[in-house]
């Protein structure tokens, strides 16, 4: 029987649909991140892709298939690569926590301060709707990070 994390709080679900975007790094998918206090579940239902991991036993790729459940702890830097129609239900320790504040973009120095980092890690556009400009600029600002 696998072992399953402790996970106290709250739970939340929602889907993930990779980004089909091309990174600066040539692959396709989300912004690199992690959470400080909230364990997070991916459970793929459709398409293909990996998960990039790095922690304390340094970077990990998974591949992501149908059917495939994968666990991973707070610090836990990831991000979810596209190969070919990835969608995945998310599974999140505390619900509403990572929109308040638990999930930290890769961003270089020079945008982690309180002064720079709130308009990099925005996805709201000039008037003030959500963009997917925006999300795509912030991605790529975490894979420079």
């Amino acid at each position: 029987m696998t072992s399953l994390p402790d996970f106290p709080g709250a739970v939340g679900l929602s889907q993930l649909e990779a980004y089909p975007w091309p990174t600066a790094d040539d692959e396709h998918g989300g912004s690199p991140h992690m959470h400080l206090t909230c364990t997070e579940c991916y459970i793929v239902i459709s398409g293909r892709g990996r998960l990039e991991t790095l922690n304390h036993k340094g970077l990990t790729t998974t591949e992501l298939r149908p059917g495939d459940v994968v666990w991973f702890t707070p610090g836990t830097i990831h991000r979810a690569i596209n190969d070919e129609n990835l969608h995945v239900i998310v599974v999140m320790q505390n619900s509403g926590l990572p929109e308040a504040g638990d999930a930290v973009m890769t961003f270089p120095p020079e945008y982690l301060s309180p002064q720079t980092y709130p308009a990099a890690a925005s996805l709201l556009d000039a008037d003030a709707n959500p963009s997917h400009k925006r999300a795509q600029a912030r991605r790529d600002l975490a894979i420079t990070g």
